[in-house]
């Protein structure tokens, strides 16, 4: 089932909706109401948890919108207001339950079981396809009598195609649904590398599994980029430069997202993909790659440095051709071409100015190729840095203390993810 959660205090949201997707819950946020109103009406949620002090649409502006237009639509009212008054008005709007903060999470998890149970039918409750059941309530899958343990984004997966059983479903929807994610139309890294590997029903649980590990809105694509690179050609550890990538993801991410860059999915993927060159001289080159990359370790130099006095070219010119190759968008080629010299993009030089400088930040924070670059690195003399300003004038305005707090958790989260996946 998918719940909105419409709250401003990022870190009590992340905390509901940790909580929550450990509950097989998927979960969308948003910190204003505006959006709230937005994704309330165009998305089919099954529940919305709705604060009151929202910037831009205060919570009761929302909840009567969202009456109006979805007049089923189970909402919880989650907030500081205390007073008896508060509550009438809102229960009076048309809120199906008042929950006051602080509160207990079991007591919230238990209010939305019971909202769900309320607003479902019991036929919906359950879903049955061929010998497969699916309680929605009680987060419960089992395949012929038997028990079927599954992750929080297994349940929903399976659960978004157990409801559109017979239909049509493309690739497009299922990101959009259980990972809630965007990325440019044209690029078919998905296709090939992730939904290629779709077989019948009976292996659904094989593919659920390469899809679906704990927060995997943010590791979605990294088990398909992971498979490609080699196992045996070289004694690198090519975990090591997947780390990197998918921490330049994340903060590629956040800084679009809090410079209202336009499309922060897209963002995430370019992050994702910068150094799909490592797969390449991985791949082509192993030995010729480890002496480049054993220079690079040995002088505490930049990896594309060493590689172009070893190589005489870099990831960013092997990561070009394959770029091509697959198809990306311009946009993303110039990103994996030029982003250690974003003065030469040609396509969207904002795009690759946040990669070079996400790229930066995890390097010299710990999320880099497994040794430390051994020089200073001035952010704001940056080249990079000042093209992304010509790009995002609220760049000037941005929390770096707060990035650089933030990198930390993200350094935690990586290895944890990374970890779990490909170290088991």
């Amino acid at each position: 089932m998918r719940i909105l959660i419409a709250e401003d205090d990022a870190a009590l949201a992340g905390f509901v909706r940790q909580g929550l997707q450990g509950e097989h819950y998927a979960v969308d946020v948003v910190e204003d109401g505006e959006q709230a109103r937005s994704l309330g009406t165009e998305f089919d949620y099954d529940l919305v948890i709705l604060d009151l002090n929202l910037p831009k649409l205060d919570g009761v502006s929302v909840l009567r919108h969202l009456r109006l237009k979805r007049p089923s639509l189970p909402v919880l009212v989650l907030t500081q207001r205390v007073k008896v008054e508060d509550r009438v008005q809102c229960l009076d709007t048309g809120a199906d339950d008042y929950l006051p903060k602080p509160f207990s999470f079991s007591e919230l998890s238990a209010r939305i079981r019971a909202l769900l149970r309320r607003s479902h039918l019991p036929s919906e409750s359950v879903l049955t396809v061929e010998d497969l059941q699916l309680d929605r309530i009680e987060h419960r899958a089992e395949r012929a009598g038997r028990r079927i343990d599954l992750t929080s984004k297994e349940f929903c997966l399976l659960e978004y195609l157990m409801r559109n059983a017979g239909r049509q479903v493309s690739r497009a929807m299922i990101i959009e649904h259980v990972w809630n994610l965007t990325f440019d139309t044209t690029t078919n890294v998905v296709d090939v590398y992730i939904f290629g590997r779709w077989q019948k029903a009976d292996s659904l649980r094989g593919a659920v599994v390469s899809l679906g590990f704990r927060h995997v809105s943010d590791i979605a694509m990294s088990c398909s980029v992971m498979n490609m690179l080699p196992n045996e050609k070289t004694s690198l550890d090519p975990v090591v430069f997947w780390e990197h990538s998918l921490g330049c993801a994340l903060v590629c991410r956040s800084l679009a997202r809090k410079i209202n860059m336009s499309d922060p999915g897209k963002a995430y993927l370019a992050g994702l993909l910068h150094d799909i060159g490592i797969i390449a001289n991985l791949w082509v080159l192993p030995q010729e790659f480890r002496i480049a990359f054993e220079l690079a370790k040995t002088e505490g130099i930049p990896l594309h440095e060493a590689e172009q006095r070893c190589l005489g070219f870099t990831h960013c010119d092997s990561g070009c051709l394959l770029a091509e190759n697959w198809g990306l968008a311009p946009s993303l080629i110039d990103v994996v071409t030029h982003h250690h010299s974003p003065d030469e993009s040609s396509h969207d030089a904002g795009m690759v100015a946040l990669v070079h400088i996400a790229d930066l930040l995890c390097r010299m924070s710990g999320l880099n190729y497994g040794y430390t670059e051994q020089r200073q690195v001035d952010l704001f003399a940056d080249s990079g840095f000042a093209l992304l300003a010509q790009h995002s004038p609220t760049l000037k305005d941005f929390d770096w203390a707060r990035l650089t707090f933030e990198l930390d958790s993200y350094m935690d989260e990586v290895h944890t993810l990374v970890r779990s996946i490909y170290r088991a």
